[in-house]
């Protein structure tokens, strides 16, 4: 019976879904559609804000060079926890330039 429950809640950790969080970007110039998908997270766009679900809890340089390169400079990438400094803000605004 033991056994049967620890395997239980073994199954039931496994099988739990990821928790998105949701994070927002901010373009210098307006995005063109009002959907696109990059880093594997489908973005909703309205003017220059993107809107995103994704399955991680930490806004990351990575992720803003990746986005730049699909839709421009990037002015601010965050979530309701995490902030890109300005430091990686300009560092990811120099991806986008070398496109």
């Amino acid at each position: 019976m033991l056994r049967s429950a620890i395997l239980g809640a073994a199954f039931l950790g496994l099988a739990a879904p990821a928790f998105a969080t949701s994070f927002t970007f901010e373009t210098a110039k307006p995005v063109d559609d009002s959907r696109i998908t990059v880093v594997g997270t489908v973005w909703t766009c309205e003017g220059t804000v993107c809107k995103g679900d994704m399955n991680r809890k930490k806004v990351t340089l990575s992720d803003c060079k990746k986005i730049a390169k699909k839709t421009g400079e990037i002015t601010s990438f965050k979530n309701d926890k995490f902030e890109l400094s300005a430091e990686d803000i300009e560092a990811c605004k120099a991806s986008a330039r070398s496109n």
